[in-house]
C-alpha cells in the first residue's frame, strides 16, 4: 500500500519554513516605502503645479495689460490719422485742404462689359 504524505507530515506548515518563503515584515517595510515614495512623489507634482499656475496668472495678467497698451496705440493711431488731424496739420505743411470737389460722369454704354 502507498503511504500518503501530508503537510503537516513533511514539515511545510512549520513556522519557520513560512517565515523563508514570506517575510511578513520584510513585506511592511517594502510596502511602507513605496508609500513613502509615492507620497513624495505626489508633493512634488503639487509644488510644481502650483508653481505652474502662478506663473500662468503672471502671464495672463501681463497679455490684459499688453492688450490694453495695444488697443490705446492703436487708438492713438487712428486719432493722429484721422481727417480733423490732417486738416490741422495741412497749412503747416503748406498743403491746400480740397473745398470743390467734381467727380466724372461717364454714360452708362461707356461701362465695359464682359
Amino acid at each position: 500500500m502507498t503511504k500518503v504524505i501530508t503537510r503537516r507530515a513533511a514539515g511545510l506548515n512549520s513556522p519557520a519554513k513560512l517565515n523563508r518563503r514570506f517575510n511578513l515584515k520584510f513585506f511592511n517595510l517594502g510596502l511602507l516605502a513605496v508609500i513613502i515614495a509615492l507620497g513624495f512623489y505626489y508633493l512634488i507634482g503639487v509644488s510644481d503645479l502650483t508653481v505652474k499656475g502662478f506663473a500662468l496668472q503672471e502671464l495672463k495678467t501681463q497679455a490684459s495689460y499688453l492688450a490694453a497698451d495695444n488697443l490705446s496705440q492703436k487708438e492713438e493711431i487712428d486719432k493722429l490719422q484721422s481727417y480733423y488731424a490732417l486738416s490741422a496739420q495741412a497749412p503747416q505743411l503748406d498743403m491746400v485742404a480740397v473745398d470743390n470737389i467734381e467727380y466724372l460722369a461717364a454714360a452708362p454704354s461707356v461701362v465695359a462689359k464682359k
